[in-house]
């Protein structure tokens, strides 16, 4: 009788199920062991060491159909920055829509702030929001070139409302070509990071966050050195979570160890949020999976059994 119900069970209760184990974690706090990848502690530990005062660009170039990765990476990254003080470039050469999906993200990070008591984080002063630049290629070609011609027409609006030059606001006042930008973020669901590596490697320190479909595309660029650090998909999202939590390579017990790269350190965020989005859905994700294998097992069981019992008696065959 058991075995006629698991092998007839209705689609509706797994689809059921699935929903439980999915939604549950994503509401649990709790906090998973994780072995970083290389490539992210590289990335966590060059975003770390930023030189004070220095402006960071950051290309955003994906939509809503992959925030599941995307927003993660782009929260991790802004969570670190604002923690550091780093002042940052934000646009997109991507896709039209990127821009409205970046700036719910901004807009969601300044009120978690807010809420957290930490001090609010200044459009015009602390950031500038360069908006969208058609043509991928030209436009990073030209970012190459002479990025003070690129940007020069974008107008941004300052604490007093007025608009002014995006070269008036201390974000950009320094900035003289992309080789003073210490370095160049890419954020991405596409192939812009090649337009990326082909423009700007020779320029200027790139790292990217990307989706699990472009990683395996990106990480040649983070072995032959034209990427400083790539964070790779949801794992991406959990490991950069968790060194930011953790720290790298510090004298800490909880502190990740780069057993490849000793020497090179980074302190942990000591304000704000750390493990949130990346731990939360990992650990859907892995429930998720754990459901699928027990389904799988359990119907392979079900049929050898049904099939060893309806066997003739003395059927040697």
């Amino acid at each position: 009788m058991i075995k006629e119900k698991l092998l007839n069970i209705d689609r509706r209760i797994l689809y059921g199920l699935l929903i439980l184990v999915t939604v549950i974690p994503l509401r649990c706090d709790q906090k998973l062991n994780n072995i970083t990848d290389d490539y992210s502690n590289a990335f966590y530990e060059a975003v770390s060491n930023i030189p004070e005062g220095k402006t960071v660009f950051i290309e955003s170039d994906w939509t809503t159909s992959t925030r599941g990765e995307n927003s993660g990476h782009l929260e991790a990254l802004l969570r670190i920055l604002m923690a550091k003080k780093t002042k940052f470039a934000i646009f997109s050469v991507g896709d039209a829509q990127a821009p409205g999906v970046f700036r719910g993200v901004l807009l969601r990070l300044m009120e978690e702030r807010k809420t957290l008591g930490l001090p609010a984080y200044q459009p015009f002063e602390d950031y500038v929001d360069l908006g969208y630049f058609a043509n991928a290629e030209g436009t990073l070609q030209a970012i190459g070139g002479d990025v003070r011609k690129v940007f020069e027409k974008k107008s941004i609006r300052d604490a007093e409302g007025k608009q002014r030059s995006a070269f008036d606001s201390p974000v950009l006042s320094n900035v003289k070509s992309v080789g003073d930008v210490p370095m160049y973020i890419v954020v991405t669901a596409s192939n812009t990071i090649d337009r990326a590596i082909e423009r700007l490697s020779a320029k200027t320190t790139l790292a990217c966050m990307c989706t699990g479909v472009i990683g395996p595309s990106a990480l040649p660029y983070f072995q032959s050195g034209q990427l400083k650090g790539v964070a790779i998909g949801l794992k991406g999202v959990f490991d950069i979570e968790y060194l930011m939590a953790n720290g790298l390579n510090l004298e800490t017990k909880e502190s990740v160890k780069w057993s490849k790269q000793p020497d090179k350190t980074a302190q942990p965020i000591t304000v704000g949020k750390t493990l949130d989005r990346g731990n939360r859905y990992f650990l859907s994700f892995m429930c998720a999976i754990l459901l699928l294998i027990a389904t799988v097992v359990t119907g392979n069981v079900m049929m050898f059994v049904a099939r060893a019992q309806s066997k003739p008696q003395g059927d040697e065959a």
